[in-house]
């Protein structure tokens, strides 16, 4: 049996849109340098994509070319809300948690290196 043109379009579209569902993105804007992963990164607007399909969140910046940081992500609390939250220390803001809808990361700053003075959330 041979396939034809008509099964590969619709097979394409199908697979296309199964992607779309897959990964989810929304901006956010930090208005501060801040760590993560042991790397500094610039003020300014951000993307999380969260994939589903993976359970893996994704940030990166919008203005320039930086590397992405991904994380994986499990249950959270329920709600619509994508947030950001940092460690507060004397001369930094450390990422702490990433939290897209039901989804959160663990603890990214589990082991501080520094004084944690207060807790900063953005988003949502």
């Amino acid at each position: 049996m041979k396939p034809s043109l008509r099964n590969l379009v619709l097979l394409s579209a199908a697979l296309c849109t199964s992607a779309a569902f897959a990964a989810e993105q929304r901006r956010v804007e930090v208005p501060f340098n801040f760590v993560a992963k042991n790397h500094t990164y610039k003020a300014g607007v951000y993307t999380l994509t969260m994939n589903t399909q993976q359970s893996m969140v994704t940030l990166s910046e919008v203005a320039r070319t930086s590397q992405p940081l991904t994380w994986i992500v499990g249950p959270g609390d329920s709600g619509s809300k994508v947030s950001l939250t940092f460690d507060v220390t004397a001369s930094d803001h450390v990422l702490k948690t990433i939290r897209y809808q039901s989804f959160t990361t663990p603890n990214l700053d589990a082991k501080p290196k520094h004084q944690v003075e207060s807790i900063a959330t953005i988003g949502e």
